[in-house]
């Protein structure tokens, strides 16, 4: 297949910014189009100064792409400090593991609560003037979809695959708010967009990935941080993928410090009940203890340090067949599914 700029993205291999004098440079990626075959690295979750075996092995591993979504570092800065931000993100491409991965491996990201703001941050934190300000001045990214102090969402095509990135940080209410129809994880612009861009993708891509940054299987819980604290949202979301039939969609989530994955039996979250599942891989966590949230997960979970997520797409034309991994730093792979989606007629031309 002919190759393409990324709808004319992938950012450069990391954001090295033309201060430094150290010889780093920028590279871009490229993306094929049509019936493309490729493979996504996902991980998140990695202490600041990390430097760790994962950033080989996920580089030995060649993905076409290395996605972070969430927790970079864990940098928990509490107030409108764009310095100490600026100081992080140098920080991560300082040590040579990181460092040699983000040169070789075409790289998107998102951020999640300790790369935002403190522990659990949300719109109402102090540092969130200094993040967007200092994520659009020094990340090279896809094309976002507003300016200013918009979240970050955006979304892209790899081959016949839309990936859709969301934010689930910088416009979220506190957790502490009782939950109701007025809390938001992705606040209401985002959510429409959001909706929107699942819509067309169900008429115009072979396979829907979405990229979310906290754990989406997860009983109701008031208070909770992750999708299980606003319900009301989630419930919204997958009766949306209910009505419309939505059945070529994979989620990539990070946060809870372990790999899992899910082949749809647990993520449905609709008022019924019947029809929004989809399989579900969470990876993280890079370089952090191990921990447990959510569940149950049909194919296991695995928490630990040391660990990502491999998504792999075989497109064939009618059928696209995709495969979730979870690995550890040494590439002892913990768990696997694979599953196939019939892709309709109407959908791009291989």
């Amino acid at each position: 297949a002919s190759r393409v700029l990324c709808d004319r993205l992938v950012g450069a291999v990391w954001f090295i910014r033309s201060r430094l004098q150290d010889l780093r440079t920028a590279r871009f990626g490229w993306f094929g189009e049509g019936a493309w075959d490729f493979s996504i690295a996902v991980g998140s979750c990695a202490r600041v100064g990390s430097n760790g075996a994962v950033f080989d092995t996920i580089a030995g591993a060649d993905p076409d792409l290395f996605f972070v979504h969430g927790d970079l570092h864990y940098g928990d800065v509490a107030t409108n400090d764009r310095g100490r931000f600026r100081e992080l993100y140098d920080g991560v491409h300082a040590e040579p593991g990181p460092a040699a991965l983000y040169r070789e491996v075409p790289v998107a990201y998102v951020w999640d609560d300790h790369d935002f703001g403190p522990n659990d941050a949300d719109a109402t934190s102090d540092s969130r003037p200094a993040a967007h300000t200092v994520y659009r001045e020094v990340v090279p990214h896809n094309e976002l979809v507003r300016d200013g102090q918009a979240p970050i969402h955006h979304a892209f095509t790899m081959g016949r695959t839309r990936v859709i990135v969301t934010d689930t940080r910088s416009e979220r209410s506190p957790k502490e708010d009782p939950d109701g129809p007025a809390k938001t994880m992705l606040g209401e612009d985002q959510l429409e967009w959001f909706l929107s861009e699942l819509d067309a993708a169900a008429d115009d891509a072979a396979l829907i990935v979405w990229v979310n940054s906290v754990p989406w299987i997860t009983d109701v819980e008031e208070g909770a941080d992750h999708w299980g604290g606003y319900d009301h949202e989630r419930r919204r979301i997958a009766d949306f993928i209910a009505e419309r039939g939505i059945d070529r969609l994979v989620m990539l989530a990070g946060d809870a410090h372990m790999v899992a994955v899910d082949d749809g039996t647990h993520s449905d979250f609709s008022t019924d009940g019947t029809g929004s599942g989809f399989p579900v891989l969470q990876a993280a966590a890079l370089d952090r203890p191990g921990s447990e949230k959510g569940g149950p997960y049909s194919h296991g979970a695995f928490p630990g340090g040391g660990r990502f997520g491999l998504l792999e797409v075989d497109d064939r034309g009618d059928v696209v067949e995709v495969t979730l991994s979870g690995r550890t730093w040494d590439d002892v792979q913990l768990t696997s599914y694979t599953f196939t989606v019939d892709v309709p007629e109407e959908v791009g031309a291989p």
